[in-house]
């Protein structure tokens, strides 16, 4: 009896593991071609897809917090016609970096409520501009987001600052050794509902390429 109680801890984590995947793959992702992987990154070839987008301020998980509430509004109903969308993965969060910051590759973060961040939703591929249901809030907006290469770094654990820059520096290391030339800044892709145990998450930090 003892021996099938010290089980139930890792019999409970089982069932969160096969919850959370069959969550994962309940949601719809980006259509893209694998062109390559290069050590630690893929090269993508994306097809052309519309999003769901909001502009806000704040550190890091401000800014993606302000950001879901308000893409999730839009989603749920806040639109013209009151309509539900299917919720999509991932949620991508894009840091604007001031040109005095210099590269867009930078690992060295600045801190403050000035940070500026565009979040978006990816939209059910079944959509069109004509058939999108329009928002009612003005700051969110509907942009077409055109087909594209680019390269990434997959990895798990905490959505924390630390976290991201340790993995920016290997897609930064990985694409000079590589001698892809990076365009634009990078943009951080989470998959996961906030209650998904760290060890669980997909979390992904994408950059356009030549």
């Amino acid at each position: 009896m003892l021996k099938h109680l010290l089980l139930l801890p890792y019999l409970f984590f089982f069932l969160l593991f096969l919850c959370e995947g069959k969550q994962a793959m309940a949601f719809e992702e980006p259509k893209y071609q694998l062109v390559e992987t290069f050590e630690k990154i893929e090269v993508r070839s994306y097809f052309e897809y519309w999003v769901a987008e909001v502009e806000v301020t704040g550190d890091r998980n401000e800014a993606g917090s302000a950001g879901f509430k308000l893409l999730a509004a839009y989603i749920f109903g806040k639109n013209l016609g009151n309509h539900n969308i299917s919720m999509t993965a991932p949620v991508i969060q894009t840091e604007h970096i001031p040109p005095e910051l210099g590269t867009s590759l930078i690992t060295q973060s600045y801190e403050g409520s000035h940070r500026k961040w565009t979040i978006q939703f990816t939209m059910p591929s079944k959509f069109t501009l004509e058939t999108l249901p329009k928002p009612k809030n003005s700051r969110v907006h509907l942009k077409l987001i055109p087909r594209k290469k680019v390269a990434v770094v997959t990895y798990s654990g905490r959505w924390t600052e630390a976290n991201y820059q340790e993995n920016l520096e290997v897609l930064k290391a990985t694409l000079e050794k590589g001698k892809f030339t990076p365009v634009g800044e990078p943009f951080w892709a989470r998959y996961n509902a906030p209650y998904t145990l760290w060890f669980l998450r997909k979390n992904e930090i994408l950059i356009q390429i030549k």
